[in-house]
């Protein structure tokens, strides 16, 4: 705990490292720093000895319901290395990018997405997802925020990709130009570094947003058009129209 939220005469849990047992004690008064005199009240109570403010995990009147998040948060992590979280792949990234950008009260940290539930349920109305459905692993913690694993956190991130692709795109096309000119500059080659890193992330996002789907089918388009021009092209020769052919002969070039 932090040295504001402790207060002499009250009683804590304590546990010295991971895996030890919980202990109850009562807070006499602070030392310096963030040690502080207790007294045990169990086990071996009437013990009085120092402690460090770290040591305390909260008052003992949450010290279950802080347990029972501990193990909640702890099956996410678990969770997420099973789905294959890696910290700084070009999935974490994205998701950084993405959750960065919603302008919600939601974050992404370390493979775990976390907001308030109506501000949860305001994005993934956004993304066109059920906000009905209970995460079967997520959790909601003390403070009353839900914290999604890495899974949900995906999918909820593709799907608000594609439902809203202007607000990713315009944020990363910004930061490729911004970082592409820095690149180019003398004395500025860790840029370059920095620019493959993120095209990872980046190429992943506008999958995501249905970007390469999109120029795929413009550029289909455009074929599509220019074989009609062509077809036009041959008609106007054929019907002696050599001044209206040639104009558009030269049109169809100049774009190639």
């Amino acid at each position: 705990m932090l040295r504001a939220q402790i207060k002499a005469g009250d009683e804590y849990a304590l546990r010295e490292k991971r895996g030890a047992a919980v202990q109850r004690v009562r807070i006499l008064e602070h030392v310096r720093a963030n040690k502080w005199k207790a007294e045990w009240v169990d086990p071996n109570p009437g013990l009085t000895h120092y402690v460090e403010s770290t040591h305390l995990l909260a008052p003992w009147k949450e010290h279950k319901a802080f347990l029972k998040e501990e193990a909640a948060a702890e099956r996410v992590v678990e969770h997420n290395a099973e789905c294959g979280f890696r910290k700084d792949s070009p999935v974490d990234r994205a998701l950084h990018e993405v959750f960065e950008n919603v302008g919600d009260e939601v974050s992404y940290d370390r493979g775990s997405v976390t907001g308030r539930p109506e501000a949860i349920d305001r994005v993934k109305v956004r993304a066109g997802m059920p906000t009905d459905k209970p995460s079967p692993v997520g959790y909601v913690d003390r403070k009353g925020l839900v914290h999604l694993p890495f899974d949900e956190a995906v999918d909820l991130a593709r799907k608000f990709c594609a439902a809203e692709p202007s607000v990713v795109l315009a944020d990363i096309e910004a930061t490729e130009r911004e970082w592409a000119r820095e690149a180019a500059q003398p004395g500025e080659k860790h840029m370059v570094s920095l620019l493959n890193e993120y095209r990872a992330s980046w190429a992943l996002l506008r999958q995501w947003a249905g970007q390469d789907a999109a120029i795929a089918q413009r550029e289909a388009e455009i074929q599509r058009l220019e074989r009609l021009v062509w077809d036009a092209v041959y008609t106007l020769q054929k019907a002696g129209l050599e001044k209206e052919s040639e104009k558009l002969r030269r049109g169809i070039e100049r774009r190639r």
